[in-house]
């Protein structure tokens, strides 16, 4: 029998479906397409080449699926977002091995993961964009994108929750919570005059967090930070010697901080002392977080 390319993605789509990525072995999958183990190798070098390959077409039959409901559905458009959550809730329970496990798998390292999950983010994110735009309209556009953001973090929420929790909770209840508070923070946005805290550098920092752009932009938001730092330091309110006190600290951290290669108990440590000061701790607790970042 002649196996192809495909076969094999059919084959263990359907093993990491019903078990998942880390319980599906290469050899399971070689038996399912009755070849040898090595056939399988002959087009996927890795198990995870073979994931990334499966995760393509789970979210290319997702994206073809939803466009055709789009297309097809009558109603109002906030009752066609529902739809839409619905949908997704459905699709991603019922592959939720393949499509929720996917980002949260230790493959982080390999060139095709990144570039495959940047481009499902931004196909994502862009999904997203033009269902709020098509349901609120124009007077978003001023808080658009961070109306994408809050609208992404709660389905992810609440999709985690109705996979993992044990009390189910109703899809299609979900799906109408979800757009009635919606519905209330564009309200009160729009009501107060909202201008937004994000634009569309967030949205690409966002899609290309591993690209070397990003690289060089978290080095100069570093830079910026540890400036924010020094400055409160220099019109420290307390007394002088407590100020020199976290100068010196504020020294050290700098010092380590641009080190080639910094050490993290150090930084935390650092950081954990600076942040004692109120005055200090939001933008130190920023800079922690962007330093030790992986």
């Amino acid at each position: 029998m002649s196996v192809t390319k495909q076969d094999i993605i059919r084959s263990a789509s359907k093993m990491f479906k019903e078990k998942g990525f880390l319980a599906t072995s290469i050899q399971e999958i070689a038996q399912d397409c009755s070849i040898a183990k090595g056939s399988v190798y002959k087009y996927f070098p890795s198990k995870e080449d073979l994931l990334c390959a499966v995760f393509d077409e789970c979210q290319t039959i997702y994206f073809d699926r939803a466009e055709h409901l789009k297309q097809t559905e009558t109603g109002t458009p906030k009752e066609r977002l529902v739809n839409q959550i619905v949908f997704r809730f459905q699709y991603f329970i019922e592959y939720s091995h393949i499509m929720v496990d996917f980002v949260d798998l230790p493959i982080t390292q390999y060139a095709t993961f990144r570039s495959l999950r940047n481009h499902v983010r931004a196909r994502m994110m862009e999904w997203h964009r033009s269902w709020l735009l098509e349901v609120y309209g124009e007077r978003i556009e001023s808080f658009l994108w961070d109306l994408v953001f809050i609208y992404r973090a709660i389905l992810k929420d609440y999709l985690q929750r109705i996979i993992f929790e044990m009390k189910q909770l109703s899809i299609e209840d979900t799906a109408w919570f979800i757009v009635d508070k919606m519905d209330a923070l564009v309200e009160h946005m729009s009501r107060s005059g909202s201008k937004g805290l994000l634009e569309q550098s967030a949205f690409t920092k966002f899609i290309h967090s591993d690209s070397k752009d990003w690289n060089n932009e978290k080095e100069r938001i570093i830079e910026e930070l540890f400036g924010r730092v020094t400055a409160l330091l220099e019109a420290w309110p307390g007394g002088l010697a407590r100020r020199r006190e976290l100068q010196e600290i504020v020294q050290l951290l700098g010092t380590e901080i641009f080190q080639t290669q910094p050490r993290r108990s150090l930084i935390q440590a650092l950081c954990a002392y600076l942040e004692q000061e109120q005055e200090l701790r939001s933008p130190v607790i920023q800079l922690k977080q962007i330093v030790l970042e992986e």
